[in-house]
């Protein structure tokens, strides 16, 4: 197990090897996407040290701090309530070092670790679980507005075709027995020429859909 005191030791260590060979310390993080690499083991990074005899060496500790992991792990410049709830759980770790990143070159070779706490650990995982709990959240209500939505559409549209039908249907020219579809169509384009197609077209769909159902009862 691996504690804020035991990465606060290994920074220690580190110093006090890179001091005996007169290696200087940067705060800063090696990038290393085009460099070879190895991972080294932590607890042996100060021997590495004295063995390799490097002139620089990178390290960054990090101090936790509630609110401003939350902030981050969540991207959100300010906390709602459930976030504030999740910073004030772990409010009692703020201070303490939570990472320990390493890192030297040699020979072409960037020899690299990253120590974290395992509480730290546990914090992050326990915030990774609210982002996919917050995530669904998002997506349920996402769901039900977009349900919404469809249901008022055809709220209105019903609304908005109701008259329409109601003239259709009353007019004996529209229900005759033998009168073809494209027919219905083109009196209904007379009936209401204000209207745009795609809406009589509707109409004209659900009118005879209501006059057969008539007929289907009678």
């Amino acid at each position: 197990m691996t504690d804020s005191t035991d990465l606060d030791l290994m920074a220690k260590d580190v110093r006090a090897a890179a001091e005996e060979c007169g290696a200087m310390i940067l705060e800063s993080i090696l990038a290393s996407e085009d460099l070879p690499a190895v991972v080294v083991n932590g607890d042996i990074f100060p021997a590495l040290i004295k063995h390799l005899r490097p002139r620089l060496i990178y390290m960054v500790v990090t101090t936790f701090d509630a609110t401003g992991e939350v902030a981050s792990h969540f991207d959100e410049d300010e906390l709602d309530a459930g976030l504030k709830k999740l910073s004030t759980k772990w409010t009692n770790r703020n201070g303490q070092s939570s990472r320990l990143i390493l890192g030297l070159m040699a020979d072409g070779v960037l020899h690299g670790i990253v120590e974290t706490a395992d509480w730290f650990d546990d914090f992050e995982e326990e915030a990774d679980v609210l982002v996919n709990v917050r995530a669904d959240e998002e997506r349920a209500t996402f769901d039900r507005e977009q349900e919404a939505q469809r249901q008022q559409r055809e709220a209105d549209e019903k609304k908005r075709l109701a008259p329409i039908i109601k003239k259709l249907i009353a007019d004996p020219r529209f229900v005759a027995p033998k009168i073809s579809a494209a027919k219905r169509l083109t009196l209904a384009e007379t009936l209401f020429p204000e209207v745009d197609r795609t809406t009589i077209k509707k109409a004209v769909e659900k009118a005879i859909s209501e006059v057969w159902l008539a007929g289907s009862e009678g």
